[in-house]
């Protein structure tokens, strides 16, 4: 038994053809004018479900490169305070050894103490530094009040407290940020028990005032010089973890980009070839159409 197709079918069906290869030929020709062979999720749901999880990725990546430039920030200002402090009692052990000789007198030692009265003030200065934002960089957890407190008659006080803040700087690294204040104070003091900077320095001008040698200063002070010491080594050791890091973050940026490019971007010498086969295939379809109308029984009557 025969199949009869009407005109009206032959018809609907040109037309549907048409129109398939005219879509078609749109796809192509909106991933030539973007460059990426993903331009809807339904293009390739595989591929965009992997290109969803590489950008939350290469997010995740760029905020820890932003937290490790922040740390980097962060521990820089601390080694510049260490630093200052660490200059000072370098300079106020040479005044020790000078003021604690039999040679120098009342007067040497009252001159040396105006000059040690000064660092004293420089001290309270660089341990109460502020970062960027304003907050106390050796106060630990507590960043908005001065961390170092005097009364002026010899008592120092650390009103912060031994936290250690932290920002995660890679996917399994966390970075500590700066050390409390605290690490100027409960420094075994020569004499017995413990002492703090601040007192260290402001009993050596007590003496130095009174015209007496200070027979703990030297010893109290290279206490003092081993705990600087000893942070700032802490804080060169960060950095150098932070520069490993944003290196290996810099790696997988790439990796993830790369892997991200592969899957979206577009070949263009592939896609033109696409491009234009589909046009032929299309007007292919439309002259075929435009021929298949003239067969119509009509043209061959009358």
């Amino acid at each position: 038994m025969s199949m009869r197709i009407s005109t009206a079918q032959f018809y609907r069906q040109g037309v549907n053809v048409i129109l398939e290869q005219q879509s078609k030929l749109s796809e192509y020709e909106l991933q030539l004018a973007t460059g990426k062979r993903l331009n809807r999720p339904s293009d390739d749901p595989s591929a965009a479900v992997s290109i969803i999880s590489l950008e939350s990725s290469a997010k995740r990546i760029a905020q820890f490169q932003r937290n490790a430039d922040v740390a980097r920030s962060r521990l820089e200002q601390e080694e510049t305070a260490l630093t200052g402090v660490n200059n000072l009692l370098q300079r106020v052990r040479e005044l020790v050894v000078q003021g604690n000789n039999d040679t120098t007198g009342p007067e040497g030692r009252a001159a040396i103490a105006n000059e040690i009265e000064q660092h004293l003030e420089s001290f309270l200065q660089l341990a109460n530094t502020r970062d960027a934002n304003g907050e106390y960089i050796f106060g630990g957890y507590r960043t908005d009040a001065p961390p170092w407190t005097t009364d002026g008659v010899g008592n120092f006080t650390y009103n912060g407290d031994d936290g250690q803040r932290k920002l995660q700087i890679g996917e399994n690294r966390e970075v500590v940020i700066g050390d409390p204040g605290s690490l100027f104070a409960d420094l075994p003091a020569n004499a017995a028990g413990t002492t703090d900077l601040g007192s260290i320095l402001y009993d050596t001008v007590a003496n130095y005032r009174a015209g007496t040698a200070d027979p703990n200063a030297l010893a109290d002070l290279d206490t003092a010089l081993g705990a600087v010491l000893e942070a700032r080594s802490m804080v060169g050791a960060r950095v150098r973890a932070i520069d490993d890091q944003v290196a290996a973050n810099d790696s997988l940026e790439l990796s993830v980009a790369q892997v991200k490019s592969s899957l979206e971007d577009l070949d263009y010498t592939e896609a033109i070839s696409r491009f234009n086969q589909q046009l032929v295939s299309l007007q292919a379809s439309q002259q075929s159409f435009m021929q298949i109308q003239n067969l119509s029984l009509f043209n061959f009557l009358g």
